[in-house]
């Protein structure tokens, strides 16, 4: 169970993962002895996964992002499957969701431009169990965040 200081702390590790245990301990006017335990904890409990550095995509030449519908016409537990593995080997895939609904799958796909986007969804195409329902290209971010609401 957390407390209001495991959240306060996975609060503030989300806002900046380079804090030190001495500059949350201070923040939280704790010494860090308990810091550093509960820390080990919430990493041990798996409430924090991973540190991370979010990388501009832009800066990188990855500024395009598009949002791929994708439907499964032959929907069985071996094509779900195959398609989950391969979708994960593919490093253009950032985000993958198994939906309800008329589509079955959205991917959030980061791409130099829509020139590589096409090559992308010629490449995607060879998939056989799969067919592509509709794709969304993003004009601008109006809000992107990863923080979790807590």
């Amino acid at each position: 169970m957390l407390d209001e200081t495991d959240l306060r702390i996975l609060a503030l590790l989300q806002q900046n993962a380079k804090l030190t245990i001495k500059e949350l301990a201070e923040a939280l006017h704790l010494t860090t002895s308990p810091v550093f335990e509960r820390i080990k904890r919430l990493e041990k409990e798996g409430y924090i996964n991973n540190y991370v550095a979010l990388v501009n995509p832009e800066k990188v030449g990855r500024g395009q992002v598009v949002f791929c519908n994708v439907s499964m016409p032959v929907y069985t537990p071996e094509n779900i499957e195959t398609f989950e593995k391969i979708v994960r080997q593919m490093p253009q895939v950032m985000e993958c969701y198994h939906l309800a609904g008329m589509v079955d799958y959205q991917l959030k796909v980061l791409v130099r431009d829509i020139k590589e986007y096409d090559s992308f969804l010629k490449t995607f195409a060879e998939i056989p169990m799969v067919k592509v329902h509709s794709s969304v290209v993003v004009l601008h971010d109006v809000k992107y965040s990863t923080e979790v609401p807590l």
